[in-house]
């Protein structure tokens, strides 16, 4: 009996060993991780407005206004050490075969030209790609090592700062459709006399217009926001209006107004960048590019206009270092599922489902086909951005729509070229051709107004 318990034992050690061989081998043939691109918003800052009676000016910041402070670059590192243990630990279910140690062909990085985003980016970095143990460098660049952050200046960005400047479509549209937002319209009509004390409190000018008004709420809200984030007494006479919490509601409704615009708007918005991402998968799956991770250092409104492209935002002023992942995962059975998600450090990891597609994520051709009608490529952005009328229903044309229209045009100009050749022919037939007919024939035709 004992010799009997024994070989149980031993059958039952067989077994589970077995098991656990198994696991891993299904384990190691799921689903894999072929490419991410990350987007984020730059780190906690100092303000970009300064309020005409605060007590608090740019020289009160260690930088000026704008800047990145050292919570928004520690953020920023902590994010990327976060990545460095999500894609580089071959014993991660999330391991994208990214080296450990930084390498150029596998990693591109992209920023806005500002100071903040640039330093975000670098500050990532550092967490991503610390130093190779063997790099033989002396303080300060064995904790540290550079690596190539791409930018462009201001003027010609079309991609992560919001639509080009000038871009008259859009201002004239934007305005246009937020003016006739009836939500926006009652919301300011309602808080006229909250509009007006805020407005004296603070020492700005009356605004030509609801949203020129509303743009300097936002940048109220902002600038008090950063002043309470990094403990400064608020000024006496603004903490006895309440003035921050008079001031909340009306950043609500400007981050709620990005899905209130039109599709149009949309797109001069993330077009770009929608574009950009689609491309940047397809070239992977094709084998066109070499790059696993894609790095875009940008704004909360970077993020805006990406979700609200793909149709996932909330109507929420995403925080300081929060960072978007479109992940594409290779199946077991050779196909290709992306995925969007978010990290925060203050949040759990949270997964988007996408419009038409799986709560597990999109199929290739979901995903490429979702919301295609904002795509814009930096090539004809400029362009659109100088017509003066472009019906919102015009990008939303695809080739099948397209070539029905074509075919319906071609029938319906066969048509009317044969009734105009019976109608010509029963003419010809019934005309007497007198020197006197011809003559005021051709005189009809002189007098057209259509042929003069």
């Amino acid at each position: 009996q004992h010799y009997f318990i024994q070989s149980n034992l031993r059958m039952g050690a067989l077994l589970t060993f077995l098991l656990f061989l198994l696991n891993c081998s299904v384990s190691a043939a799921a689903n894999k991780l072929k490419l991410s691109i990350l987007m984020f918003r730059h780190g906690d800052r100092s303000p970009t407005t300064n309020i005409p009676n605060d007590i608090y000016t740019t020289d009160s910041w260690p930088q000026g206004p704008g800047q990145l402070s050292i919570i928004g670059k520690e953020s920023h590192l902590e994010n990327g050490k976060f990545f460095r243990a999500r894609y580089t630990d071959p014993s991660s279910e999330t391991y994208l075969g990214l080296n450990p140690d930084y390498k150029r062909v596998e990693v591109y990085v992209q920023s806005t030209d500002k100071d903040r985003t640039l330093m975000s980016a670098e500050s990532f970095l550092a967490g991503l790609f610390p130093p190779p143990a063997d790099n033989n460098l002396t303080n300060p660049l064995d904790v540290w090592q550079p690596i190539p952050v791409h930018t462009r200046p201001y003027s010609t960005e079309k991609m992560l700062d919001g639509p080009p400047v000038p871009c008259k479509a859009f201002k004239e549209g934007y305005h246009e459709t937020m003016m006739h937002n009836a939500d926006f319209v009652s919301f300011m009509e309602d808080n006229k006399e909250t509009t007006k004390k805020i407005f004296d409190v603070c020492g700005w000018k009356a605004r030509p217009d609801l949203l020129a008004t509303i743009k300097v709420m936002e940048s109220t809200y902002d600038t008090l926001f950063c002043e309470i984030s990094h403990n400064f007494t608020l000024a006496k006479e603004f903490v006895e209006a309440d003035l921050y919490n008079l001031i909340v509601p009306y950043s609500k409704v400007r981050w709620g107004l990005w899905n209130a615009m039109t599709d149009r708007e949309k797109a001069f918005n993330g077009g770009v960048l929608l574009h950009e991402l689609k491309k940047r998968v397809r070239d992977a799956l094709e084998g066109n590019n070499e790059h696993k991770l894609v790095i875009f250092s940008g704004h909360d409104y970077t993020l805006a206009a990406i979700l609200t492209c793909l149709g996932v935002y909330d109507g929420v002023q995403t925080p300081y270092a929060t960072v978007l992942a479109v992940e594409v995962w290779e199946t077991e059975e050779g196909g290709h599922v992306i995925r969007l998600i978010r990290h925060h450090k203050d949040e759990d990891l949270i997964s988007y489902t996408l419009p038409g597609c799986q709560e597990s994520g999109c199929t290739e051709e979901q995903f490429y086909s979702l919301n295609a009608n904002l795509e814009m490529s930096e090539d004809d952005i400029l362009d659109k951005c100088n017509e003066t009328s472009w019906p919102d229903f015009a990008p939303s044309l695809d080739k099948n729509v397209l070539f029905v229209l074509l075919c319906v045009t071609i029938l319906f100009t066969l048509c009317s070229l044969i009734v105009t050749t019976i109608y010509l022919c029963s003419l010809k037939k019934n005309t007497k051709y007198s020197s006197l007919g011809a003559v005021e024939h051709r005189s009809l035709l002189a007098d057209d107004d259509f042929l003069a």
